[in-house]
């Protein structure tokens, strides 16, 4: 008879396709998804699959190609690695200045009246506790608050007033 995967090995068989992923990029700076594919062993699917959650966790960038090949390499927001503390004051402000917008740390520290240097502290913070992603816009890196965060507070909030909160 047979078992459908669960999501626990989904989510376990993406994790290990990411690390191949990094590994390779790690090798050299740009690569051809064709190229990384048959480099990793991956299928298109599979491999598509482990970029497309290594591009939402900031990790890696997708390049400029030519033509229509899909060129990818290793990212770097900036972000320091940090250990998951408390939030800090900084990191507060981070975080409620970026629920529902994407900014970038330069803009943000104008709008915060914040050095540069205390937005990335506090971006590191929060990336250490998985709440922030980032996108590469050219050389512009743009942070947001994670999906997943923000729909956890939401239920969070509602669990707290007893009320449900509806889905349309």
């Amino acid at each position: 008879m047979f078992n459908p995967p669960t999501l626990e090995d989904l989510q376990e068989t993406r994790r290990a396709n990411e690390k191949l992923v990094l590994s390779a990029l790690d090798s050299k700076p740009e690569w051809v998804e064709t190229e990384l594919a048959k480099t990793t062993g991956l299928a298109l699917s599979h491999l598509r699959a482990a970029l497309a959650s290594l591009l939402d966790q900031g990790r890696v960038r997708r390049l400029p190609g030519t033509g229509t090949r899909a060129v990818y390499g290793l990212a770097d927001p900036g972000l320091a690695d940090v250990p998951a503390t408390p939030l800090t004051s900084d990191a507060k402000k981070v975080r409620d200045y970026l629920e529902g917008r994407a900014d970038s740390a330069l803009y943000m520290s104008e709008q915060l009246r914040m050095t540069r240097e205390d937005v990335m502290s506090a971006l590191s913070l929060l990336n250490a506790h998985g709440m922030v992603t980032c996108t590469f816009v050219g050389s512009l890196v743009i942070f947001r608050m994670k999906e997943v965060q923000a729909l956890g507070q939401d239920q969070n909030a509602a669990a707290a007033t007893g009320k449900k909160k509806q889905v349309a």
